[in-house]
C-alpha cells in the first residue's frame, strides 16, 4: 500500500514556480512569527526556521 501511495504522490509533478513577491511575503511573515517564537516560547523557535529559511531562498532565486 505504502508504494501505491508513494506513486500517485510523485505522479502528481509538483514543481516549484518562481514568485519573488509571494516569497517575500512568507519570508516576512514567517521571520515575525518565529521571532515571536523566539520572545513567547523559545524552545519552539526551531519550527519557524524551515520556513524562514526556505523562503529566503526563494527571494533570492536559489531554489
Amino acid at each position: 500500500m505504502p508504494a501505491l501511495l508513494i506513486s500517485f504522490l510523485m505522479s502528481q509533478n509538483e514543481e516549484y514556480t518562481a514568485n519573488p513577491k509571494r516569497d517575500w511575503a512568507v519570508f516576512g511573515i514567517s521571520l515575525v512569527g518565529t521571532l515571536a517564537l523566539l520572545v513567547f516560547a523559545p524552545e519552539w523557535v526551531w519550527v519557524g526556521f524551515p520556513f524562514v529559511f526556505t523562503s529566503l531562498a526563494g527571494a533570492l532565486g536559489r531554489l
